[in-house]
């Protein structure tokens, strides 16, 4: 992957941002439609349970739903969250996202978007953001122009997919070693009750 090619993401993805909260349409045909805050989308899964809807006009939901393998960023955050993201599976049959959130596009044939998401989540993307964030005291955020700008290394699609789904075979690897360790520390802080109760005959 060291001698793949790097392209800026604006030269070979579409890049928005999304609906404006608060404007006032002046079409009067809307139709109340879900869609993505910032508090939807963390780093590297989308949290779906408490979905808003907006009213949008079916000019403002055909340019911004969501298709399977958009790769959704935040605008901004803390400074450790700079690059939070996640794709989009088609969780919800039609979705669109805020302003505060970029949909990254890109074509089919030549990414994977879980690479993608990947890269961008990566100790490298961060490092990137974080160099050309606007920062102040403790939040930071960027554009869609820093956004654009940012290096993408762009290995042939099969070895984009075979990298991605091994780092995806470690994460459910290590979520299975979490979800035992939780277990196991359940299981501990109830020893003392169940000592306590051979004790006492309960």
């Amino acid at each position: 992957m060291s001698c793949a090619p790097v392209y800026a993401l604006v030269e070979v993805a579409d890049i928005a941002a999304g609906i404006t909260l608060g404007r006032k349409p002046k079409s009067l045909e809307l139709v109340d439609v879900p869609y993505l805050r910032v508090a939807n989308v963390q780093d590297g899964h989308l949290t779906l349970s408490d979905l808003k809807t907006i009213a949008a006009t079916r000019n403002e939901i055909e340019k911004w739903t969501l298709e399977d393998g958009d790769l959704l960023l935040t605008e901004g955050g803390d400074l450790d969250k700079l690059g939070r993201g996640a794709c989009w599976r088609n969780q919800v049959p039609l979705c669109i996202h805020q302003n505060h959130i970029f949909r990254v596009r890109l074509p089919k044939d030549r990414y994977d978007p879980d690479f993608v998401s990947f890269q961008i989540g990566s100790p490298y993307g961060k490092a990137y953001f974080l160099a050309h964030a606007k920062k102040t005291t403790g939040i930071a955020s960027i554009n869609q122009r820093v956004l654009g700008a940012f290096p993408l290394i762009s290995p042939p699609p099969d070895e984009q997919r075979q990298v991605a789904a091994r780092l995806k075979a470690r994460l459910a690897e290590v979520e299975a070693a979490r979800q035992a360790a939780k277990t196991q520390l359940q299981e501990i802080e109830l020893l003392p009750q169940r000592l306590l109760a051979q004790a006492f005959g309960n």
